[in-house]
């Protein structure tokens, strides 16, 4: 028998888990813009529920999303920054945004998202 001579065709068993990514489409972000959140999945079937909820780093939630469905193991939101009457410290700056399937118990939380809430002063 030679070196690499077998029976290649055995099964061999194994745990195949499904997974969750999110992220923002950029790093920073000025009040009022809108941009992109980027769900990504693996092994989750298309239709599948995430709900979606971006809150600042400390905790306090700003937003919840929670009618998006998986297709083709991704979700794509386009989100408008529109924050006016939420209570925000001066000194908030790092956004998150943590996506969940309840359905598979996954939960992932993205990067932060630097915001500046205050547009910036230039002088002449």
């Amino acid at each position: 028998m030679y070196e690499f001579e077998d029976n290649h065709n055995a099964l061999i068993p194994g745990v195949v888990t499904p997974t969750l990514q999110v992220s923002w489409a950029r790093h920073r972000a000025w009040h009022g813009e809108t941009f992109t959140i980027l769900v990504r999945t693996e092994l989750v079937k298309n239709g599948t529920k995430v709900k979606l909820e971006i809150h600042v780093k400390d905790g306090q939630s700003l937003d919840t999303l929670d009618k998006g469905t998986i297709t083709d193991n991704r979700h794509t939101k386009i989100y408008k920054i529109d924050w006016k009457n939420k209570k925000l410290k001066a000194d908030v700056r790092e956004i998150l945004v943590t996506a969940t399937i309840k359905d598979l118990d996954l939960t992932a939380d993205s990067d932060p998202l630097l915001v500046d809430l205050v547009p910036p002063l230039f002088s002449a």
